[in-house]
């Protein structure tokens, strides 16, 4: 694989590009595509579903790499606004010589380090996730915008993190909040490889490395379940591809020293992204 997912050593920041180029290989499937991030709409500011997953500018990505050799890794920081979060996958690619499938990408986002039974499990066995998975088909030069994984209740949402060392109430906790840790800010994006033999693509259920030499100011960031939002989505053709890997990403998130700030609730766990949900329906009625 072109990228390494956990980082062992001391790392260093070599630059800070605009988007993300993957590329790896499992069971003779050559696998590519891009990512890059930006901010969304909330939904109740924007109803149209393309327009509130849109964005035009991206996110800043402090690309970190250490090593030689074998011993080389790669590990990559967003620089994110508060706000609900956007990824988008474009450039998608999955060859393998002589085969008679067309392919998909499998795609999830968690914010714990999820686990499977198998590489053909598409749900972590060990978290609850919102959602399940998107099946993106692969080669036809299309770009899709997500902000939740699919059948999911709430769009993905970043904000700053807690002040090191501050201990929330059990308030606090049950709402979503979190303790500071070397944890806090991560994501871990699930691909995997997914094929079928008919000649037609389903519609999706649901460029190029550009270095910059500014960085930005930041601090530690929370991502989580923000407003309820929801999206289209239909059932998949494609099904997993027989001895194909798995490729687990994580991403740190930092959040824009320079941001606004965002009065959405920002919940680590789907129990208090609900009990947020209730208390924004909720009202106190007239004397």
């Amino acid at each position: 694989m072109c990228i390494i997912s956990h980082i062992k050593q001391i790392k260093m920041l070599t630059n800070t590009v605009s988007n993300i180029p993957i590329c790896y290989n499992t069971e003779n499937h050559n696998i590519k595509f891009c990512l890059s991030f930006g901010e969304g709409k909330e939904e109740e500011d924007c109803k149209d579903e393309t327009e509130r997953k849109n964005f035009s500018t991206n996110y800043d990505v402090e690309v970190f790499e250490t090593g030689e050799g074998d011993e080389y890794m790669k590990g990559y920081r967003v620089i994110a606004n508060e706000g609900p979060f956007v990824v988008k996958i474009s450039d998608i690619g999955i060859t393998k010589e002589k085969s008679k499938y067309n392919y998909a990408i499998g795609f999830a986002i968690d914010n714990e380090a999820p686990e499977y039974n198998s590489n053909s499990s598409t749900i972590p066995n060990n978290i609850t996730r919102d959602g399940t998975m998107w099946t993106i088909p692969a080669n036809n030069g299309e770009s899709h915008n997500f902000d939740q994984n699919p059948k999911a209740k709430y769009q993905w949402m970043t904000k700053f993190s807690l002040e090191e060392g501050y201990k929330p109430t059990e308030e606090e906790l049950e709402l979503g909040m979190e303790e500071t840790s070397q944890n806090t800010g991560l994501i871990y994006l699930t691909f995997m490889v997914f094929q079928k033999l008919e000649p037609e693509y389903s519609s999706t259920t649901r460029s190029g490395d550009t270095t910059r030499s500014a960085t930005r100011c930041s601090s530690g960031a929370r991502f989580g379940y923000g407003n309820e939002a929801s999206s289209s989505s239909v059932k998949s053709s494609f099904e997993y591809a027989e001895g194909t890997e798995k490729f687990v990403m994580p991403i740190r998130i930092r959040i824009n020293n320079e941001t606004a700030r965002s009065n959405t609730n920002c919940s680590r766990h789907l129990k208090g992204a609900s009990i947020n949900a209730l208390r924004r329906q909720t009202m106190t009625v007239p004397f």
